[in-house]
């Protein structure tokens, strides 16, 4: 059962359930509002999109690092350029500790470098996307 309490009607529901589970355990786990599941899963596929878009066009992780070390483009690569601007943003590393706006704010920057280095736009994946699931 999952219920936010910022509502009267959850709160009664889970004093509800409470009261009504008398000799059992209950656990109770208490989300922050970090990335959803869905989330999760376009980011993912955001970062497969990136490699194969900028791999497919012959850039190297240099051309978009300013480095001098020919690394291919990857899925895991894309995935590593993320959590650095993560950790820069919001001194976060793991994907699961973003809020659910943080998402959208750290795409605009990595969209903007990947823009403005390298002259491609990768639209973040929608729920219509067909390779979404």
């Amino acid at each position: 059962m999952i219920l936010n309490l910022t509502k009267t009607v959850d709160i009664r529901k889970l004093l509800d359930f409470v009261l009504s589970a008398k000799d059992q355990s209950i656990e109770v786990k208490i989300h922050k509002n970090t990335r959803t599941n869905r989330q999760n899963r376009a980011l993912h596929l955001y970062f497969s999109l990136v490699s194969d878009e900028l791999s497919s066009a012959g850039f190297e992780l240099r051309d978009l690092v300013l480095d001098n070390i020919p690394i291919p483009i990857t899925s895991e690569s894309i995935k590593l350029l993320w959590k650095q601007m993560q950790e820069k943003m919001y001194g976060t590393t793991s994907t699961t500790e973003l809020k659910t706006n943080q998402i959208s704010e750290v795409y605009d920057a990595m969209n903007i470098v990947i823009s403005e280095r390298l002259k491609v736009h990768i639209p973040f994946p929608n729920f219509d996307y067909k390779g979404y699931e």
